[in-house]
Formats: structure tokens, C-alpha cells, sequence
């Protein structure tokens, strides 16, 4: 969404909606992956999350925002003219991300915690169904975080506040989760710096759909940079 797209928003109501947004997946993952960890109602927490960031948007924009749920139309070239970039911006992260693991020293450090990685992934019963979930994650779940994360979260604080604290908003609101999730994993050095690497990664997909006005070219980065690193967890699993 453009500055020439905005509509007068009323800053509250946008705030209203888009800071639960930013928040309840943070808060989440602290309850299911922390508190929660041994319990049932993981499966069902994690799911009424992912419930939640689909219908949430929708919700906001009709409900609090009392907008149309529209977006300006974009052309099939549009479209197609989004490919490009997003694919190769994909491909070059997700070359980097298997040649760190493959021929630097941080493979060594990920590869030392493959049995807390197989533990971990047993534990939430997905191990004998490996493919077929990353398969959901790279080109579902990662349409999905797309839609919150960018056309959503971004897409309406960049509305309200400047464009820098919009990013740097929306970028850290995507890695919080993932910080969570990624100490579950690793050591405190891990998670720090792969979870910076996600909020990086978070700030260009935000630059990728601002610029292009489309979600194709940042769904397709984030989908080949997701298969990487599934094909990494792939190698640390059945090694």
C-alpha cells in the first residue's frame, strides 16, 4: 500500500487492530513452546494461532477499522513483473543459508544440535510426515505469513506512523515468535542471531511488497528461503 493509496485512516482504530497482531503470536509461542510444552493443548493452541492469523486481518479491517475488505487492483503483469526479483532474492538467501551449513563453521554449530532438533520435532508428531510438512510450511505457511505479516501488519502501520518505524515495527513484531521458537532449538547465540536473521529477512519482504505492490515477488522469496531451510532440517533429521 502506497502513501497515494492511504485514506485518511483513523490512527486508533488501525493501532487496535494491528498491535494484537504484532503481539498474540509472540505471546503464543512463549505459551505453547514454554509453558505448555508437555501438555495437549499445545496441538490446539498452535492451530487456534494459525486460525487466528487468518481471520484476524479480515476481522480488524471490517470490524474495528470499518473498511471495505479491498485492495487496489493489481494486473496480471503486475504480477508476473514480481516474479523476477522475488525469485532470485529467494534463491540467492537460500544459497547462502545451505552454504553456511554446508561449508562454514556454523553448519558445525547447527549440526551439534541435531538431537535436541529431532526431540523437538517428534515432539510435535511431524517427523514420519516430514515432507509433506514442509511442504505445507514453505508454500502454505509462508503465503499466510505473508498476508499477516506484510499485507496486514506493515501494509496498515505504514499508514499511521513513518515508513522506518513501520518497518522496523513489523520486522521486529515477525522475528519475536521466531526468537522464541528458535531457543527451543538452540543456545542463546543460535537464537539470537538466526532469529536477527528472520527479522532482516522480514524488513526486505516488507520492501519487496511495498515496492512491488504485490505479495507474488515476497511469497516466492520467502517460500524458497523457507525450503532451504527445511532442507536443512531435513539433513539434521535422517542424516
Amino acid at each position: 500500500m502506497h502513501d497515494a493509496d492511504r485514506q485518511s485512516p483513523d490512527r486508533r482504530r488501525v493501532l487496535l487492530g494491528v498491535v494484537p497482531a504484532m503481539l498474540l503470536p509472540f505471546v503464543a509461542s512463549l505459551v505453547y513452546f514454554i509453558l505448555l510444552t508437555e501438555s495437549r493443548l499445545t496441538q490446539v493452541l498452535y492451530s487456534a494461532t494459525k486460525v487466528f492469523t487468518l481471520l484476524w486481518p479480515a476481522a480488524a479491517l471490517w470490524w474495528i477499522e470499518k473498511r471495505p475488505l479491498r485492495t487496489r487492483h493489481v494486473t496480471l503483469r503486475e504480477h508476473l513483473r514480481a516474479v523476477p526479483l522475488g525469485a532470485g532474492s529467494g534463491l540467492v538467501i537460500a544459497g547462502v543459508i545451505v552454504g553456511a551449513y554446508a561449508l562454514t563453521p556454523l553448519g558445525d554449530y547447527v549440526r551439534g544440535f541435531a538431537d535436541t532438533v529431532r526431540e523437538r520435532t517428534e515432539r510435535l508428531g511431524v517427523v514420519d510426515h516430514y515432507v509433506l510438512f514442509g511442504l505445507f510450511l514453505a508454500i502454505a505457511h509462508s503465503l499466510i505469513e505473508e498476508y499477516y505479516w506484510r499485507w496486514y501488519v506493515f501494509g496498515r502501520l505504514v499508514t499511521v506512523v513513518p515508513r522506518g518505524v513501520a518497518y522496523g515495527l513489523a520486522s521486529l513484531a515477525f522475528a519475536a515468535h521466531h526468537y522464541v521458537i528458535l531457543g527451543c532449538y538452540f543456545s542463546p547465540p543460535g537464537m539470537i542471531l538466526f532469529g536477527t536473521c528472520v527479522g532482516i529477512g522480514g524488513a526486505f519482504w516488507c520492501w519487496l511488497f511495498r515496492r512491488q505492490n504485490t505479495l507474488l515477488g515476497s511469497w516466492i522469496s520467502h517460500a524458497l528461503v523457507d525450503a532451504a531451510i527445511l532442507g536443512v532440517g531435513h539433513q539434521l533429521l535422517f542424516r
